[in-house]
């Protein structure tokens, strides 16, 4: 006798919006680096000024979209700084939508045994690997698993942001003030 699955819904994927306090947050200057290392090649940010009328909160500036697996493990970051938790919502779900359209490039890292990912879509980079991977077939199967996991991830509305000890805060969509 076989018995009933369950019904139950199966977890997925999520993208989170993290901010950072100012252009020289700790977390965002380590998030740079990496990304310059990853990608030489890709145009540096815009000016990373504060624009309190985009700002998702009076202690957040600017920030990016990370995809993080069930267990929190992040997947991935998204390219490109965004000025206020709208744009990097709806860049996100741009990104689910079209994550089947996306082609996985493997990069060489910094030093020997390092190596790192991009999906790219039409050419420019839209998502990259958080960490360094020990073979380019490693990086190229995260890869593949990140696009899968883009390809149904929830949107998370709401922002982490940084405090001055370091900390990461949440913050719901209904408690932050956003100006768009």
């Amino acid at each position: 006798m076989s018995e009933q699955l369950s019904a139950r819904p199966i977890a997925t994927a999520r993208v989170v919006f993290d901010t950072f306090r100012s252009p020289t947050d700790p977390m965002l200057v380590a998030w740079l680096s990496f990304r310059s290392r990853l990608l030489p090649d890709a145009a540096a940010p815009a000016s990373l000024t504060v624009n309190r009328a985009d700002a998702p909160h009076r202690d957040g500036v600017f920030g990016v979209w990370r995809l993080l697996a069930t267990n929190n493990r992040e997947l991935g970051r998204g390219c490109d700084l965004h000025p206020s938790p709208h744009h990097a919502w709806a860049d996100a779900e741009q990104m689910s939508a079209r994550a089947a359209e996306m082609t996985a490039s493997v990069v060489r890292g910094p030093s020997p045994m390092t190596h790192g990912w991009a999906l790219r879509l039409n050419g420019e980079p839209v998502l990259i690997c958080s960490r360094w991977y020990e073979s380019p077939g490693e990086a190229a199967a995260a890869a593949r698993a990140a696009r899968d996991n883009l390809a149904r991830a929830s949107i998370v509305r709401a922002v982490s942001i940084g405090t001055r000890s370091g900390r990461r805060h949440r913050q719901t969509r209904e408690t932050i003030d956003i100006r768009d």
